[in-house]
């Protein structure tokens, strides 16, 4: 009940509801934040699991802006933007009850150390992640981690609780691609970094950023 009221007043204190409104209300300044923040793909929704969550997919040497509130704006926006696409798509596949969890996908082609966000970045990430979304991730795939990311990941490590770590599928090779492709019953959709083999679409930032809340990219 602690965890609740406390994600509650967090919730009230990062003023969630005008993130998630951000796109399509009349808050001039938070749809430039959010525009701006998704300008180069960094962060966005396209396909689902076969029982209808969300693929989130995130790319960190994609990273345009050194804000840190304003980055952890787009996070969470993201983040219910997610939700809000795996409860639609569930109910859409027969789910009587809406599913609420989702998947990242982190593809890690072309990290450096240099995208890596700073230290008090990577914390306030995991406590959104942790705390105030701890039952929302179903897998997160870490995709093609580069050599240097095993840096990265040793800074960071620590401050993962034990839940979440279960949670990490690290993707490497055509074995570990398999993890993620197994648990999707359209192959077709996957991006390649995923393991998907057929042509899609680039992502187009300005038109994902159009789309209602709760569509992800080219549905």
């Amino acid at each position: 009940m602690a965890k609740i009221r406390e994600t509650l007043a967090w919730r009230r204190d990062f003023d969630v509801a005008r993130v998630r409104k951000g796109m399509h209300g009349d808050d001039t300044e938070m749809r430039e934040i959010l525009l701006r923040e998704n300008e180069t793909g960094k962060i966005y929704c396209r396909g689902f699991d076969a029982q209808g969550r969300a693929l989130m997919y995130m790319r960190p040497s994609r990273e345009n802006t050194n804000n840190e509130l304003n980055n952890m704006r787009h996070l969470v926006w993201s983040l219910e933007k997610a939700i809000a696409c795996t409860r639609r798509k569930s109910v859409e596949l027969g789910a009587t009850v809406p599913l609420e969890k989702i998947n990242l996908v982190i593809d890690y082609d072309g990290f450096q150390m240099r995208h890596a966000p700073p230290m008090s970045t990577s914390r306030y990430t995991l406590d959104i992640l942790q705390k105030h979304y701890p039952e929302r991730m179903y897998r997160a795939y870490v995709v093609h981690p580069p050599f240097v990311f095993r840096t990265f990941w040793m800074l960071v490590r620590p401050f993962v609780d034990p839940t979440t770590k279960e949670k990490i599928c690290f993707c490497s090779g055509k074995k570990g691609i398999q993890k993620l492709t197994s648990a999707v019953t359209d192959v077709h959709k996957l991006e390649p970094c995923a393991g998907g083999e057929t042509p899609i679409r680039d992502f187009d930032s300005k038109e994902y950023m159009t789309l209602p809340l709760n569509h992800g990219f080219d549905e």
